[in-house]
């Protein structure tokens, strides 16, 4: 299993792909999580406090003490579907190359190969998910320094939690990703068939649920509002930042954390299924 990891990262590594997603997720989550935000700000910071797009707000949950939960509440989103199409490419190139049969001829099974993969796109999603929480600490340092504010950073326990909970909305998303590209056997069919999930159905679920009761449970059982009840636990307020599209919380975070979970492992075993039963020749 050693031996298919390393080769899957090595894979990973190759690939222009997870570099241009993985780079075009920090610059997204730097840019709407941290500068346009701030650059809002100094355009309204002289408006008086409680006013309509109160600055006082805005500039609050740009601070060290809230950047984690601001990092997080861009996930149900943005970095939700980034990562689902980060997971399409890293197994749907091998139907583009019709690389499948060589892949699995050369390893210790088809089990084996499939879990290969989902580790090493585990791998390569901490290594995302740490270049974003970094980006996003770096320029709430900055915006900190540049306002003449401050706030105490997240402690080390807190640190690791919110790291933790973006990783794990990233592979929940990240394994649907995988899976439909398997049963797909193509990319760019199940890129689009996990958007149209992601950003209409889930939305709309969301969206409905504010005056539709029964879909109160189905919503629980979503990636976005899971991922939204994370970061609303990370938020020192306990509020939901309703300034971001898409930002809802529907549970506590140990619930939204086994429904991520159960993404995760279900997936993974429905695509190492698909792999064990199909003729890849």
């Amino acid at each position: 299993m050693n031996g298919v990891l390393r080769a899957e990262l090595l894979s990973a590594r190759k690939r222009p792909g997870v570099w241009v997603v993985g780079g075009a997720w920090a610059g997204l989550a730097l840019a709407f999580g941290m500068v346009v935000p701030y650059i809002v700000w100094l355009i309204i910071r002289n408006r008086p406090q409680g006013s309509a797009g109160d600055p006082d707000k805005l500039i609050g949950g740009l601070l060290p003490d809230r950047f984690l939960s601001g990092t997080v509440d861009l996930y149900p989103m943005f970095g939700s579907a980034l990562m689902l199409i980060l997971g399409a490419v890293l197994v749907g190139g091998e139907y583009r190359w019709g690389t499948w049969g060589t892949l699995l001829v050369q390893r210790p099974g088809r089990s084996a190969a499939v879990l290969g993969k989902a580790a090493a796109i585990a791998v390569v999603l901490l290594c995302v998910t740490g270049a974003v929480v970094a980006c996003s600490a770096a320029a709430s340092a900055g915006a900190a320094a540049l306002s003449g504010r401050s706030a105490p950073w997240p402690d080390a326990a807190t640190l690791l939690g919110g790291i933790g909970a973006a990783w794990l909305v990233s592979m929940a998303a990240a394994s649907v990703g995988m899976f439909l590209a398997i049963l797909l056997r193509a990319t760019g069919a199940a890129i689009g068939v996990g958007l149209m999930w992601l950003l209409a159905v889930e939305n709309l679920v969301s969206g409905l649920a504010g005056v539709l009761p029964a879909l109160h449970g189905p919503e629980r059982l979503l990636i976005g509002p899971s991922a939204g009840s994370l970061a609303t636990a990370l938020d020192p307020t306990g509020k939901v930042n309703s300034s971001i599209p898409g930002v809802v919380s529907v549970s506590g975070p140990v619930t939204a954390s086994i429904v991520l979970a159960v993404y995760v492992v279900v997936f993974l075993g429905l695509s190492v299924r698909l792999i064990s039963r199909r003729d890849m020749s």
